[in-house]
């Protein structure tokens, strides 16, 4: 014990954490622990006085009236040597501090696990599954078959994308895979992946985590307002058949971002209905023939759109008004 404070159990739940996460953003320790932010401040003040724990802060390029400057957004508290010894981690303490060219990464991290609390770090998925440390799962979420998510963050190693893709692509066991990155990178475009923008994780993948249907679901509700009487037929994925009079729909969704949806969306069957966060997420798709066309609801918009390939060979999307489509199939009906 050092001079000046008494080691609680608490605190070596937190310490535990952060070994496991190699870091942990504040407000997430506070979360987690503490009834109070004052006090939950004021206990890791005392912690990092007393020599168990360290932080370094996230800092992000942020933009003001034109001028680009540095935001702190988070500072990051991890394990010291001597808060290692406090809870007989057999890891060396160099090995669980925060990667200070990836402290995005640990932020989002941090904010996913207080979303989800059976978010497993990197060190425990590898315990879970029998991974390698150079495998390039970022974290996992425990399931039948487990979710792993890989977190592209502003500075990519080397062979970061190569990596993923190969690890995605050869991995043996059913498996979820999650790519979450700023931009959607031509690498990536994995039939077996599904991807989500950075800035739409931390919204969509804790939905994901307690229920992989969860948008899909949302929007059958949609579609059930709009269509009444229709029939699921099959429950096949990514594209749902659901009967509606004597006509076949073909209903999905891209809010989880599955990339073998996005294949299909090039050429997609008739009567295609799609659920989207937004009318410009589409990332990579484009249509064969002038023919191909489908309707899809903007989560962002709240009305439908009919996406469509232009003369000049451009992708272009269209307010629709689904009665009228509705009409236009209750004629074939009859």
């Amino acid at each position: 014990m050092a001079k000046g404070i008494r080691i609680q159990d608490r605190d070596r739940e937190i310490l535990k954490e952060i070994i496991n996460f190699n870091g942990l953003p504040a407000s997430v320790i506070i979360k987690n622990h503490f009834k109070t932010k004052k006090y939950g401040y004021a206990r890791l003040k005392l912690l990092e006085k007393n020599g168990y724990v360290s932080n370094t802060y996230y800092y992000a390029q942020n933009k003001k009236n034109g001028k680009k400057f540095a935001q702190r957004i988070s500072a990051i508290y991890y394990a010291t040597s001597l808060g290692c010894r406090e809870v007989d981690c057999p890891t060396d303490y160099r090995y669980v501090v925060p990667n200070e060219d990836k402290l995005d990464v640990t932020n989002l991290v941090g904010n996913l696990y207080s979303r989800i609390p059976n978010l497993l770090s990197k060190r425990q998925a590898m315990e879970e599954y029998g991974l390698k440390g150079f495998m390039p799962v970022t974290c996992a979420i425990p399931n039948e078959n487990p979710i792993f998510i890989y977190i592209l963050g502003n500075k990519l190693g080397r062979n970061e994308i190569g990596a993923t893709k190969n690890f995605i692509e050869s991995y043996p066991a059913p498996a979820t895979h999650y790519i979450i990155s700023r931009d959607f990178k031509d690498r990536l475009n994995i039939q077996k992946a599904n991807f989500v923008l950075w800035r739409l994780a931390l919204e969509y993948l804790p939905n994901l985590a307690k229920d992989e249907n969860y948008y899909l679901n949302e929007f059958l509700k949609i579609i059930q307002r709009e269509l009444l009487g229709i029939r699921l037929l099959n429950n096949t994925q990514p594209l749902l058949r659901v009967q509606y009079g004597n006509q076949v729909l073909h209903l999905g969704e891209l809010i989880s971002g599955s990339n073998h949806l996005r294949f299909i969306l090039q050429e997609p069957p008739e009567n295609t209905i799609i659920y989207s966060p937004s009318r410009v997420h589409f990332y990579k798709i484009k249509l064969k023939s002038e023919k191909d066309s489908f309707i899809f609801y903007s989560q962002k918009d709240k009305g439908f759109f009919r996406m469509f390939l232009s003369e000049k060979n451009r992708m272009h999307s269209v307010k629709h008004k689904l009665r009228m489509w509705r009409n236009i199939l209750e004629k074939k009906n009859t």
